[in-house]
């Protein structure tokens, strides 16, 4: 309980990313473009696109603890979305228009599943929790990855007013999604625990590439950050933190890596 407490007080009290305040000065535009234009296009994407899924229909019993977590990390999405889309602008490139306020079909029928018993609602939060903070630490990764190009190439107007409060918020985000999980997992009975791992393993998208469209979309980003690296820079550190959650710290199926592996294939196909 502590440490979920602590981990939502850094959420709630980091600085905040305040858009006239960034400095969008692009030193070599077309340099910029030419390294980061898939990352960028995925990310702002992503970021416009997941504050508008109503997640908290998931989680009908939700506590107020993730209330106050969904009200932060709410603002900061939208924020980021609203700082990639005008640095796109200025490369040139076409951001994606704001998504309108959606809940998908699976959201509703997991949130009737959560409402049939307390049981199942705490199953709902170990999946959420843990896919939360997967995800949030691949969004970190790709940020910090999209900060060190920058950096390399002087672009240091970026680098000091916007990419690493990305990370930073990436970062506070993924700890209070990882407090919430094993503080879930830590509480429920074994046959949850179980139940969790395994909707996990076998449901379990990089984030924004839950649809096959958007895989190729998710294979021009890996290429772009990690290239041949992709499984020991990307995919082994987002299945650690599953299995740091789910299994005590031990070895899963390699389900993230079928993951990434599944994106690559869509794109060269």
């Amino acid at each position: 309980m502590h440490d979920v407490n602590h981990r939502l007080a850094h959420v709630e009290t980091k600085a905040p990313l305040i858009f006239d305040d960034i400095d969008f000065t692009v030193r070599d535009p077309r340099g910029v473009t030419q390294a980061l234009a898939a990352p960028l296009e995925y990310a702002q994407r992503v970021e416009s696109v997941v504050a508008a899924l109503g997640i908290e229909t998931l989680m009908p019993r939700h506590d107020e603890r993730i209330r106050r977590f969904l009200k932060v990390w709410t603002a900061d999405e939208v924020g980021h979305g609203l700082a990639l889309a005008e640095l796109m602008r200025m490369l040139g490139l076409t951001p994606t228009p704001d998504a309108e306020p959606t809940l998908p079909l699976h959201n509703h029928l997991v949130g009737v599943l959560a409402r049939m018993s307390p049981r199942m609602h705490e199953v709902v939060e170990g999946v959420w929790a843990t896919a939360g903070a997967m995800n949030e630490h691949l969004a970190m990764t790709a940020y910090a990855r999209m900060d060190e190009i920058l950096r390399a190439r002087n672009e240091r107007a970026l680098h000091e007013t916007l990419f690493r409060k990305l990370r930073a918020h990436e970062s506070a985000h993924k700890s209070f999604y990882a407090a919430y999980a094993s503080e879930v997992m830590g509480s429920t009975r074994p046959w949850q625990r179980r139940l969790v791992r395994l909707i996990v393993e076998h449901t379990y998208k990089p984030v924004g590439a839950g649809a096959k469209r958007d895989r190729p979309a998710f294979a021009r980003t890996v290429d772009a950050l990690a290239g041949d690296e992709w499984e020991a820079t990307l995919a082994t550190p987002v299945q650690q933190v599953a299995e740091r959650l789910l299994n005590e710290g031990r070895e899963m199926d390699p389900f993230v890596r079928r993951a990434v592996l599944d994106c690559l294939a869509t794109a060269a196909a």
